[in-house]
C-alpha cells in the first residue's frame, strides 16, 4: 500500500470516527431532552388544572402555550388575535343586535390564554352599563357563559351541579371559586385539563354540553374520554367543545342556586353583599345538533328545523328592538361549517392546521401555540400541499376575499331589511286601526301579527348572515357551504323586503326598498366606549379597527377587482395584513 493510499485510509477512518462520535453525542442529547420532558415532576389532577402546574411535566408545551399571551398584536385580513372592535369594522352588526348586549361590545377575540379574562372584562358582562343603555331587564350573564372560558369548569360543575352552574350568575360563580384573582385562579382560561386526561394525557372531551350534544348526534358516551372516538377524531372533537353554536335551553324545572343579595360585577363579596339560597327557573347549555347526525355534513337548514322544534320553550335569544323579530343569535360555529368541507372529507383535523406538529429535539410534538394557520403556512399547509407558501397564501386570500364579498352582501341585505321593517312598523302604528290600541305592547303585537311573514324572513336571513360573520374563517373552513349560506341570507332578506313592500301596499303605505352599503353603514359605526370620561378599553386592548382592514373592506362590496387583484399579487396577500407595535 502506497503512502497516498495509507493517508487516504487514515483520513476516511478519522472522518467516520468523528461522524460516529457526533451521532452518538446527538442521540445522547436528544435522549436527554426526551427524558427531561417525560419525567413526571408533579402529580397532575383535575382538582388542580393550572397550566403552570401541568406544564412542569411538559415544559416545551407550556412554552408554546405561553406564546399565546404575547400574540395579541397580529390581525389577519379577517381574524387573528388583535382585539379591535368588530362593531366598528362591521357597524351593520349594531343593527342586527339592537336590543341585545352584543350591540354595545363585540371585539375580535384574543387567544385561548385570555378566554376568561376577556369574558370578565367585556361590557356584555356589565349589568350596570347595559341597564343604563336601555337594556333595563338585563340582570347579568348566566354562568352558562363560562362553559368555554374557564379551565376550572369540571370542579365548578362538581361543586355546584350542572344545571345550577348554568343558571347561577356569572359573577356569583366567580365569587364562589377558590384561588387568587389571577390567571392561575379565577382568571384562568383554557388549560391542559380541558383536553387531556391527567392519567395518561390522552385526549378527552370535558364539557358536559359537548358530551350531551355529541351523544344526541349518535356518539357513544365514555366515562374517561367523554365520548368514544379515534385519536384523529379527538383532535377535532376537543375543539368542537366550544367552537360551535349553542344556546341556553330552559329546563322547565325550578332549581335552588346561590344568589347575591345585591348582584355586583366584581370578583369578591363586598359592601355587605352576601350569598343566599334562591329558587329560580333552571337553564341548561345545549348545542342545537339533534338534526345533525354523526357522519353527516352540517346544513344551515338544520338550525331552522331545530329551533322551530323547540320554539315553544325557546322562542328566541332576544326580541329585536325595532323590528320586534324573535332573533336567534349565532355564536361561533366553526365545527358546523367545517364538517362538510374537502379537508374534513379527507380526515384533516382542526389540530392538523391550527396546532401542526413541530420538532422538539428527538420528538415530534403538537404545537400548543394555537393560532391562525396563516402565521405558519409551512407547518400547517405544506405537510400535505406541495405548492410554494406564496401560492398557498394567495389561495387563502382569494377564498377569504370571495367569501367576504358574499358575507358582506348578506349583511348589507339584512341591514336593509331591518331598516325597511322598522319604517313599515312606524307607518303602520300611525294608522287608525293600530293607533287606537293604547297599550303599546298589544299594539306592537298586533302589528307583528300583520307583518309576520316579513319577520320570519328577517329571522332566517339574519341567522345566515350572523352565522357567517360569527364563524371565524371568513368562509375558508368550507367555501362552498359558506357561499350557499350567504346567498340564502341575501335571498331571504330580499324576499323580506318584497313582503314589506306588498304588506305596506295593502295598508296604503309606500315603501321603497333600501339598499345599504359600506359607505352608508360607516355613518353609524360606533365610537370607542367611555365610562366616566375614560376610554373603556386601554392598551393592549383596542376598540377601533385598523385602517388597513377598513380599506380592504371598502374594496370588497362593490368588488373593486383592480385593487383586489393588486392586493392579491402584492405583499398584503403574503403576510398578515396588520401588525401593531
Amino acid at each position: 500500500m502506497g503512502k497516498s493510499k495509507m493517508f487516504l485510509l487514515i483520513l476516511v477512518s478519522a472522518c467516520i470516527a468523528i461522524g460516529l462520535f457526533w451521532l452518538n453525542s446527538d442521540i445522547s442529547a436528544k435522549k436527554a431532552q426526551s427524558f427531561s420532558v417525560s419525567t413526571n415532576l408533579v402529580q397532575m389532577s383535575d382538582e388542580n388544572p393550572d397550566f403552570a402546574e401541568w406544564g412542569k411535566n411538559f415544559p416545551e408545551h407550556l412554552d408554546m402555550y405561553m406564546q399565546m399571551k404575547d400574540s395579541t398584536y397580529t390581525a389577519t385580513n379577517f381574524a387573528g388575535s388583535y382585539p379591535y372592535s368588530k362593531l366598528n369594522r362591521y357597524p351593520q352588526l349594531t343593527m342586527f343586535w339592537d336590543g341585545y348586549a352584543f350591540k354595545f361590545d363585540y371585539n375580535q377575540n384574543r387567544s385561548h390564554y385570555y378566554s376568561q379574562i376577556d369574558q370578565m372584562e367585556t361590557l356584555r358582562n356589565n349589568k350596570e352599563f347595559l341597564n343604563s343603555h336601555g337594556l333595563t331587564k338585563f340582570s347579568g350573564q348566566p354562568g352558562a357563559c363560562m362553559n368555554c372560558h374557564t379551565g376550572n369548569l369540571q370542579n365548578l360543575v362538581k361543586k355546584l351541579g350542572w344545571v345550577e352552574f348554568n343558571t347561577m350568575k356569572y359573577w356569583t360563580i366567580i365569587k364562589t371559586m377558590d384561588g387568587p384573582d389571577t390567571v392561575h385562579g379565577k382568571k384562568m382560561g383554557s388549560t391542559c385539563a380541558d383536553c387531556h386526561s391527567p392519567d395518561d394525557m390522552s385526549l378527552r372531551v370535558t364539557r358536559p354540553a359537548a358530551i350531551n350534544s355529541l351523544v344526541s348526534r349518535g356518539f357513544e358516551r365514555d366515562e374517561k374520554h367523554g365520548v368514544k372516538a379515534s385519536r384523529q377524531e379527538m383532535r377535532s372533537l376537543v375543539c368542537m367543545q366550544c367552537h360551535v353554536e349553542y344556546y341556553n335551553q330552559p329546563t322547565g324545572k325550578k332549581v335552588t342556586i346561590k344568589a347575591e343579595t345585591n348582584y355586583q360585577e366584581i370578583p369578591d363579596l363586598k359592601d355587605g353583599n352576601r350569598l343566599v339560597d334562591q329558587e329560580v327557573d333552571g337553564i341548561e347549555l345545549l348545542y342545537p345538533w339533534a338534526m345533525w347526525k354523526k357522519g353527516e355534513p352540517f346544513r344551515i337548514e338544520m338550525f331552522d328545523d331545530y329551533y322551530e322544534s323547540v320554539r315553544e320553550s325557546f322562542p328566541q335569544d332576544f326580541i329585536h328592538a325595532t323590528t320586534k323579530t324573535p332573533v336567534i343569535k349565532i355564536q361561533h360555529p366553526e365545527a358546523e361549517l367545517y364538517s362538510g368541507s374537502v379537508h374534513a372529507a379527507n380526515g384533516v383535523a382542526c389540530a392538523d392546521c391550527h396546532m401542526p406538529y413541530k420538532r422538539e429535539g428527538a420528538k415530534k410534538v403538537t404545537n400548543h401555540f394555537i393560532a391562525s394557520p396563516l402565521l405558519d403556512v409551512g407547518a400547517s399547509c405544506k405537510t400535505c400541499h406541495t405548492q410554494s407558501e406564496d401560492y398557498l397564501k394567495r389561495q387563502v386570500f382569494e377564498i377569504q376575499t370571495a367569501s367576504a364579498y358574499d358575507i358582506r352582501s348578506a349583511e348589507y341585505a339584512v341591514a336593509s331589511l331591518i331598516k325597511d321593517i322598522t319604517l313599515l312598523r312606524e307607518e303602520m302604528a300611525k294608522l287608525p286601526e293600530f293607533a287606537k290600541i293604547k297599550d303599546q305592547q298589544k299594539r306592537d303585537q298586533a302589528i307583528s301579527d300583520a307583518i309576520k311573514p316579513a319577520l320570519e324572513m328577517h329571522r332566517k336571513s339574519q341567522i345566515r348572515a350572523d352565522f357567517m360573520n360569527a364563524e371565524n374563517s371568513s368562509g375558508f373552513h368550507n367555501p362552498r357551504e359558506a357561499a350557499r349560506i350567504s346567498l340564502q341570507g341575501v335571498k331571504y332578506a330580499k324576499q323580506g323586503q318584497e313582503l314589506v313592500v306588498s304588506i305596506g301596499a295593502k295598508y296604503g303605505i309606500k315603501i321603497a326598498p333600501s339598499n345599504l352599503g359600506f359607505e352608508d353603514l360607516r355613518k353609524i359605526a360606533p365610537n370607542p366606549v367611555k365610562i366616566n370620561g375614560k376610554r373603556y378599553y386601554e392598551k393592549p386592548l383596542q376598540d377601533n379597527t385598523p385602517k388597513e382592514l377598513l380599506e380592504l373592506d371598502q374594496k370588497i362590496v362593490p368588488f373593486d377587482y383592480q385593487k383586489i387583484n393588486q392586493a392579491s399579487s402584492g405583499k398584503t396577500a403574503q403576510s398578515p395584513y396588520y401588525k401593531a407595535q
